[in-house]
């Protein structure tokens, strides 16, 4: 059995997204648009142990931290996955060092 392939950098192919621009909800929307297995993709959001905020693509069958799921003209092997940052975690820092959950302001 073939190991996990991890790519960390922008998602390569054009996502291809519900008709009003929103992520598909389910494989079976993919589906009913005529994606096969091979094309659709679940993105999830996560944290690197660096701190980093990524989102991470991979095969469909993911759906913890799931933000949505998108088609792609290109197939892959179930196998492949991408992180991509999304905000580092100095900026993720500095702009949370803005907002405090206690104060009034």
């Amino acid at each position: 059995m073939s190991e996990e392939n991890w790519i960390n950098a922008e998602f390569p192919y054009r996502e291809l997204r519900m008709h009003n621009g929103d992520f598909y909800d389910n494989k079976t929307q993919l589906e009913l648009a005529g994606f096969d297995n091979s094309q659709m993709w679940s993105i999830v959001e996560a944290t690197a142990d660096n701190g980093d905020e990524l989102y991470l693509y991979g095969p469909v069958h993911h759906y913890c931290n799931l933000i949505g799921y998108i088609g792609t003209a290109e197939r892959h092997n179930g196998k492949t996955y991408y992180a991509e940052v999304v905000r580092t975690a100095a900026e993720a820092a500095c702009a949370d060092a803005y907002f405090c959950d206690t104060c009034e302001d």
